[in-house]
């Protein structure tokens, strides 16, 4: 690991640092606190919503799991799932530790840009986890306001799949908040289109009850 690798976890909000303290060198001596498998296994949970490549609890506990992704990059540099996970991990901590003050977290969704970029040059190749990683872009950059740069990224994963109903959404989403109203509207007929082609899938029912086909 190098010394600018050991900067991505510099910042940590107190939970992730308990976490990483329990963990200690990979042999902890005794269990874990209620605490910490409660924070573990959300932060987990909401990760894997964001597109983490992360295993389900089973035989190995919610903090082990957490903390084993978050330390990845250090001992598997040239992993693409290791930096995805990270920056998914970074946006997530400047997401929800809205009480720390704003430098700390513009630090931590930077942190989690300079991530996502290595994670997408490593392997230009893996689309499935590029996909994520631009996909993870663009909600950092929405965290910071830069609503251009969001719409870029997102413009770059649905060229990347061009299927997805899920890819279109994020897209409109973006158009919409760069005051981009008329693209945003166009692009909802693509993403009707994809998701009529993906077989209307359930959890997107919802979103797309009003939309009528022509």
């Amino acid at each position: 690991m190098s010394d600018a690798e050991g900067t991505f976890l510099d910042e940590l909000p107190p939970e992730i640092r308990d976490v990483l303290g329990w963990y200690g060198t990979g042999r902890p001596q005794q269990a874990p606190s209620a605490d910490i498998v409660d924070f573990a296994g959300r932060f987990l949970g909401a990760m894997r919503d964001d597109g983490a490549v992360v295993p389900e609890t089973s035989t190995t506990s919610a903090p082990q799991i957490l903390a084993l992704v978050l330390l990845h990059h250090q001992s598997n540099s040239g992993e693409t799932g290791a930096w995805l996970n990270l920056g998914i991990a970074l946006r997530r901590m400047a997401l929800y530790r809205t009480q720390d003050p704003e430098p700390v977290n513009r630090r931590r969704l930077q942190l989690a840009l300079e991530v996502f970029d290595r994670c997408l040059r490593l392997n230009p190749g893996n689309e499935g986890k590029n996909i994520r990683g631009w996909i993870g872009k663009a909600l950092t950059y929405h965290q910071l306001g830069l609503h251009d740069e969001e719409v870029r990224c997102c413009s770059r994963a649905v060229d990347t799949d061009r299927s997805d109903p899920k890819l279109w959404l994020f897209y409109g989403f973006a158009l919409r908040e760069a005051g981009r109203e008329e693209e945003a509207l166009s692009v909802m007929d693509y993403a009707y289109d994809a998701y009529v082609m993906a077989g209307k899938p359930e959890e997107l029912q919802e979103v797309f009850a009003s939309v009528q086909s022509d």
